[in-house]
């Protein structure tokens, strides 16, 4: 008896062990499937991540874009930059809106969009007068080659150098010979200024020796000139023209590496290359955003650019302004080259004639 109750026992232990060691078997194969599962769930929830930061950029923009014009209504570069938003907003899933900061010949403007959030939805035209306030050191807090990035450059003026229609001087190398041993006088509104610097750039080239009379507004430059107060003209193609084909004034020269064949009244004009003085500055136009914008969002703003900058309304816009003379489009890398190397010219150029 005692011996089958033994027996009864070891079975049962038996029995006990193979059942522990099968359920301990279990066990582990849970674990694993559990495994298997948590490491499939940790890379949906990385893949879950990574579209949802790759669909926030793929949404961009969710709101309007600003447009800072750092200027007055109704001048060129704001007759540019609503031309230019009307032509991105063709395409654009959210409007660009353009904004006038006016004030401190840009300086307003450019502090504006400083003070905004860096995240893409504040775009800031400029033009050289940024460049020589940075020269210049106007704003001590803020400047534009160490606070902001290029986006695209899109428009490059041609200047022009004209005489009123009673000038003594027939050609631009007579104005060179006169100014040996003379002052010629220029009208501008601004002192250091990008007419006064281009102007005394000039002067540098060619040695003639100029005098800047300040007028207090635009119109009173021109009223100058064709009332024969001033000797020279210096002035964007587009605002030149219509005093040039009127016959008010004369054109002596062109800031350009060759002649203006596409204008009649420019043809038979040379160019200050062809006359041997390498002096091409002009106005331009282009935008820039503050630093620190995500890169994303600036790549898409850069293509959006180009793709407006290439359309058919564009090209036309650009030959009714008269700012298809030359190339006016750099991306991102060539704009901050250009900047850089007109940040040197013009630092050059107010050294020399005592503005620095």
């Amino acid at each position: 008896m005692q011996l089958e109750l033994l027996e009864d026992y070891l079975r049962v232990m038996f029995l006990q062990k193979n059942i522990i060691k099968e359920e301990r078997e279990k066990m582990k194969k849970i674990l694993v499937i559990f495994s298997i599962i948590a490491i499939i769930s940790l890379a949906g929830c990385t893949a879950n991540e990574a579209n949802k930061e790759a669909n926030g950029a793929s949404e961009y923009p969710k709101r309007a874009i600003e447009m800072v014009i750092p200027f007055g209504e109704g001048g060129a570069s704001d007759t540019f930059a609503r031309k230019f938003a009307e032509i991105m907003n063709e395409s654009l899933p959210k409007p660009i809106q353009p904004v006038n900061q006016k004030g401190s010949g840009g300086l307003v403007g450019m502090t504006y969009a400083f003070q905004q959030a860096n995240d893409g939805y504040t775009v800031l035209e400029i033009t050289p007068s940024h460049v020589i306030a940075d020269v210049m050191e106007v704003s001590q807090d803020i400047k534009l080659l160490e606070d902001f990035e290029p986006l695209t450059r899109i428009q490059s003026d041609t200047y022009v150098i004209s005489v009123p229609k009673s000038s003594e001087y027939k050609t631009f190398e007579e104005i060179v010979k006169a100014g040996k041993t003379k002052e010629i006088k220029f009208a501008g509104i601004s002192p250091g200024g990008l007419d006064d610097l281009t102007l005394n750039a000039l002067a540098k080239e060619t040695g003639i020796n100029i005098k800047f009379v300040p007028y207090a507004s635009g119109s009173e430059v021109k009223a100058a000139v064709l009332g024969g107060e001033v000797d020279i003209y210096l002035d964007k193609l587009v605002s030149a023209i219509g005093y040039i084909k009127s016959g008010d004034v004369k054109p002596v020269v062109v800031l350009n590496d060759e002649r203006i064949s596409s204008i009649d009244e420019l043809k038979d004009v040379p160019s200050t290359v062809e006359l041997g003085y390498d002096v091409t500055i002009g106005s331009w136009r282009g935008f820039v955003i503050k630093k620190g914008a995500p890169q994303e969002v600036k790549d898409y703003l850069i293509s959006e650019m180009k793709k407006a900058y290439d359309t058919q309304e564009y090209k036309d816009f650009a030959e009714t302004t008269l700012t298809n003379i030359r190339p006016g489009f750099l991306n991102n890398e060539e704009f901050g080259e250009f900047m850089q190397s007109q940040y040197k010219m013009f630092d050059e150029v107010a050294k020399n004639v005592g503005l620095k």
